[in-house]
């Protein structure tokens, strides 16, 4: 597999998170917080995330909590759920949007993305879409939480664009008070 199929991977499932983000266009203004990780390692499964104490919602990626306040968005048309944390005023990553695209049971696209933060002074970016190559998700409902686990693709690094996309684990948690629709 080519470094440009897999980065075209990453932002596909980035863009149609994204979308879901704008399309949803209302929001629990909640402002939880993120709470830093504990990381115990398992061997294949993906890294335990920042927990998410009383129903709040947070995201980790390889192990690490991506600290922000989040503003948790959740909006269901049809059989189509989708699930966003933005955070625009992040400190590390910038204008900062965590989404998911469920449809089903079946997690369809993933997106963390933010306007800085990556290597190099590049955005950051993390995406996962479903049938396309590099990564997995899973969805886990607990009433109106929603926790996706799996692998992303990000984007090379530039420096050395030889060594392809990078992969991260992901472990994201939507608490949502309301879904819309």
């Amino acid at each position: 597999m080519n470094t440009t199929s897999r980065f075209a991977t990453a932002a596909v499932a980035a863009t149609a998170a994204a979308f879901a983000l704008f399309v949803t266009g209302c929001s629990d203004d909640s402002g939880s917080t993120a709470t830093p990780a504990s990381t115990p390692k398992a061997s294949s499964q993906a890294a335990t995330p920042a927990a998410a104490p009383g129903g709040k919602s947070a995201a980790a990626v390889d192990g690490k909590a991506l600290d922000g306040k989040f503003d948790t968005t959740c909006a269901k048309q049809g059989n189509t759920l989708a699930l966003a944390l933005t955070d625009t005023a992040n400190g590390t990553y910038g204008q900062l949007s965590v989404s998911a695209t469920v449809v089903g049971d079946t997690v369809q696209a993933v997106g963390i993305a933010g306007s800085k933060g990556g290597s190099n002074g590049l955005p950051y970016a993390v995406g996962y879409g479903n049938g396309q190559p590099g990564g997995s998700a899973k969805l886990v409902k607990d009433g109106n939480t929603f926790k996706v686990t799996g692998e992303g693709v990000g984007a090379p690094d530039m420096t050395n664009p030889l060594a392809g996309p990078s992969t991260a684990k992901f472990d994201i948690t939507f608490a949502c008070s309301t879904i819309v629709g």
